[in-house]
């Protein structure tokens, strides 16, 4: 008996529909793999590069973002802003940020590194020095789904917030460049905190994602033709003898 594929007209039309929005779903990501991937090389080309003299003047910061750059400037008298982070290695700690004032410019928010949770008194700065500051610039840090809100009148900081923490300085708009840079290890010449706390940490699963969709493509073609065909056979089963 030759076997019968009846899937129905409804189903066809539900499956097909599906497979569009399946395959559509899986060529979009497949697209941004090439783009994701240039990207994140031309990042880590910037960290890894010889550091570039910061600009007079950058309004768009994303343009030098995860770049080396290098100023010189003095440390200014301020409270350092301890925002809670891990080191790259995952130890809980904070970062410290000090506002340093670039030679005829405005003030460069500096994350000079990280120290352990339980250093509960700021290392020493040498405020007032002359500075020749290397590392990585960083645009404004962005707040996750599950981050608690900075509250700077209780000196609790989970987010890098450059607007917030120039505010705290007591920095007006156009005193201060709207970024912040990690500085590398070395800036300063003591053990605390430790510097060269950056880290490029952009997710590059796209790949992963059209492979999944191309996968759930299949899967619906497979249970589309099982199903046709158990239901082709069901109904040679209920035909005449």
């Amino acid at each position: 008996m030759t076997k019968s594929f009846k899937p129905g007209a409804g189903l066809t039309v539900v499956v097909l529909v599906c497979l569009l929005v399946l395959v559509g779903l899986g060529t979009w990501q497949a697209r941004k793999v090439g783009p994701k991937t240039a990207l994140l090389a031309q990042m880590e080309a910037g960290m890894q590069g010889d550091a570039m003299p910061l600009p007079v003047h950058l309004d768009d910061p994303s343009v030098l973002d995860y770049q080396r750059i290098s100023f010189r400037g003095e440390l200014m008298d301020a409270k350092p802003i301890r925002v809670f982070a891990t080191s790259l290695d995952g130890k809980a700690g904070y970062h410290l940020y000090m506002p340093v004032k670039k030679q005829h410019g405005m003030a460069v928010l500096v994350n000079f590194g990280w120290v352990p949770v339980q250093m509960q008194d700021a290392p020493g700065f040498p405020v007032g020095t002359m500075l020749n500051v290397t590392g990585v610039l960083r645009t404004s840090a962005m707040p996750g789904g599950m981050t608690p809100e900075n509250d700077p009148e209780a000196g609790n900081w989970y987010t890098a917030d450059v607007f917030q923490m120039a505010a705290a300085f007591g920095l007006r708009t156009k005193e201060f460049y709207h970024f912040r840079v990690f500085a590398d290890v070395g800036v300063l010449a003591t053990r605390w905190p430790v510097g060269g706390q950056v880290r490029l940490d952009i997710p590059n699963n796209h790949f992963q994602y059209a492979l999944t969709w191309y996968g759930l493509g299949l899967g619906l073609i497979g249970v589309y033709l099982v199903f046709g065909l158990k239901r082709g056979r069901e109904s040679q089963d209920d035909g005449p003898a």
